[in-house]
């Protein structure tokens, strides 16, 4: 999901297209909208470069989210849900991540669901997870919206805000929204001890349990 040094914006210039914010180029205009939304066009070349593990690849992100795809692999966590009683997710729990609170009933996340494996191996070695972490498995991650920059047609001319926000799919934003990241509502939400979980998984070694 991460970009990569060698995946460039592309995005075309945005026009006030009848009240709604758009491409002027109309080809890739059609080709960017997602659920009534623009989004931000980068070019697809995973692998070349450096990856920027804090700028993830717009369309990989959404499709990651959309189909349950594993944040750090990218293969389907389906079975995994389904034999665990839902996604694992996981969060940065510190002082720095800006919360140290569990995952919450109803907390919205730009982040997609993860293997075990995959996020026993995220804590260990991840620099963001090493000053602390809370995971829950979600039986119900909900579709929700989108994060984004949003355009205001002021005096004949789009200004862009100065923040990225998050807005629903039924906001009336939305047609203003240049969309960066698709944006889950967590529902049916249990929190868990990754450790434990770990364990039963067969995954830790002598002296690994955090």
């Amino acid at each position: 999901m991460a970009r990569w040094t060698g995946e460039k914006d592309i995005s075309p210039a945005v026009v006030n297209g009848g009240g709604v914010l758009r491409y002027v180029d109309p080809i890739v205009d059609a080709a960017c909208r997602w659920e009534g939304a623009l989004w931000r066009r980068h070019e697809r070349a995973q692998g070349m470069g450096e990856p920027i593990f804090e700028a993830l690849h717009p369309v990989r992100q959404r499709q990651a989210m959309w189909e349950q795809l594993c944040q750090v692999c990218d293969d389907p966590t389906l079975a995994e849900a389904a034999r665990h009683g839902g996604a694992l997710y996981l969060a940065g729990a510190s002082d720095n991540s800006g919360t140290v609170l569990p995952i919450q009933e109803g907390e919205r996340t730009e982040n997609p669901p993860v293997h075990i494996a995959c996020a026993w191996e995220a804590v260990r070695h991840c620099r963001y997870l090493l000053e602390g972490y809370t995971a829950a498995r979600v039986a119900r991650p909900v579709q929700w919206g989108i994060g984004g920059i949003l355009h205001v047609p002021v005096g004949g001319k789009l200004v862009a805000a100065p923040d990225r926000i998050e807005v629903a799919y039924r906001s009336q934003k939305l047609p203003w929204m240049l969309a960066e990241r698709a944006v889950v509502e967590l529902m049916e939400v249990t929190p868990v001890d990754l450790a434990a979980e770990a364990e039963r998984a067969g995954l830790l070694t002598t002296g690994g349990r955090r």
